[in-house]
């Protein structure tokens, strides 16, 4: 899996960029001032999301609560997105592993909305990815999923490993995503998966959005 470094021109491109988006320009400048007049001035639907934001140095990250790790956010800079899925997913390092995975490892880093989409789309178009993508007739018969039509009524659960060792040595991370909404908790693991790695199912999906009806998994360790 590739990671970008934090030398390269791209995060100062990236914290450029906050300045001429009108979303996260306001967030940036509210978290910088801390006061009433810049709280009043965001949208109220920002307003209910602020407290995932903090500042860290020059960028603006991204955490839906205690249990998710903070990831850099990317303003709405077309160029930007695209060169991120680039580096992760074309590039040698990056392997053009399928969506799941690429999915993974993007999010692990960056966030903006529909990152999901972004990363189907960028696959579903790669010219080496369709190239080598298996034949029907040399997989095994599939059954249709259930088209999910609640949120996290129907989740998807999945490891990923070989990752770049986060502070703590964590080389993997343990992917939960909702299948209607897409939205995701990502959850840093070892690389040997233990008993106590069960209790991140009930802190960062039970306890914040109830039992599913369906867990899928296709890649367990």
């Amino acid at each position: 899996m590739t990671k970008v470094s934090a030398e390269l021109p791209l995060y100062e491109e990236i914290a450029k960029a906050y300045e001429v988006d009108l979303d996260y320009g306001e967030i940036v400048a509210y978290l910088r001032a801390l006061s009433d007049d810049a709280l009043g001035a965001l949208p109220y639907s920002m307003r209910a999301r602020i407290h995932r934001y903090k500042i860290e140095g020059d960028l603006l990250t991204y955490s839906i609560d205690q249990f998710d790790a903070p990831r850099t956010v990317i303003a709405n800079d077309t160029d930007l997105r695209a060169r991120i899925i680039h580096e992760y997913h074309d590039t040698p390092a990056g392997g053009h592993l399928g969506r799941e995975k690429t999915f993974a490892a993007v999010s692990r880093e960056f966030y903006w909305p529909h990152l999901y989409k972004w990363v189907r789309n960028w696959v579903r178009t790669c010219e080496i990815c369709q190239r080598v993508k298996p034949s029907p007739s040399s997989q095994a018969p599939l059954r249709s999923l259930l088209i999910a039509t609640e949120a996290w009524r129907s989740i998807s659960m999945d490891f990923i490993f070989g990752l770049a060792p986060d502070s703590q040595g964590r080389t993997g991370i343990l992917v939960f995503v909702d299948r209607f909404s897409k939205m995701s908790h990502l959850i840093p693991v070892f690389a040997k998966v233990t008993a106590a790695d069960s209790s991140h199912f009930i802190d960062a999906v039970y306890r914040h959005h109830g039992l599913p009806e369906s867990i899928i998994s296709d890649r367990d360790p």
